[in-house]
């Protein structure tokens, strides 16, 4: 029970890698059943900082596209981690990987609502929408393609949003960055 505490309900969230929030999806394919999508999202620039497609829903793909993130944005310590309460979220590498980089780790609430990961639901729901239900997905490769193009060539470098005054996340990084806003 001590796992389970939402750290960031009611935090002001004011600058990027102070808070990622995270989360797995199902995909299904013709002939590859079903894929796991991870992502990692920064919650103050709806950047997805890291994401990996996997065949099992396993701690060792959280603990790799968390890896991943890690060594994209090159977070400072105090990062807090958020996510539901998934047995691969409570897993004890994951936790002992978030502890090794003195970050910290938050969980949806119990009885908790869909909006305590907002972030992730939402974005979940958009790349399904968006992108994977028009297309058939027969296997592994061609989702992946498919999801590399949305994060890599769409969401992050293109896809306006209201709440980052209709940039998309990587042009609201870089405006940050480039304000000289202390971290």
């Amino acid at each position: 029970k001590s796992l389970i505490v939402n750290l960031i309900k009611n935090l002001n969230i004011i600058r990027p890698n102070q808070v990622w929030t995270t989360d797995i999806t199902y995909i299904k394919t013709v002939y590859d059943a079903t894929l796991y999508l991870v992502t990692f999202i920064d919650y103050f620039t709806k950047k997805v900082v890291a994401w990996n497609l996997g065949f099992k829903m396993d701690s060792d793909l959280i603990n790799s596209t968390l890896s991943q993130a890690i060594l994209n944005q090159k977070p400072t310590p105090g990062l807090i981690i958020h996510s539901d309460k998934g047995s691969q979220f409570r897993a004890k590498s994951y936790r002992l990987l978030i502890s090794k980089h003195n970050f910290v780790y938050s969980y949806t609430s119990l009885n908790h609502s869909c909006d305590e990961n907002a972030a992730q639901e939402s974005f979940h729901s958009l790349i399904k929408k968006e992108c994977l239900y028009q297309h058939s997905l027969y296997h592994y490769s061609d989702t992946y393609t498919l999801i590399f193009e949305y994060i890599e060539g769409f969401y992050n470098t293109t896809r306006i949003h209201s709440s980052l005054g209709y940039l998309s996340p990587m042009e609201f990084e870089k405006i940050y960055f480039s304000s000289n806003n202390p971290l």
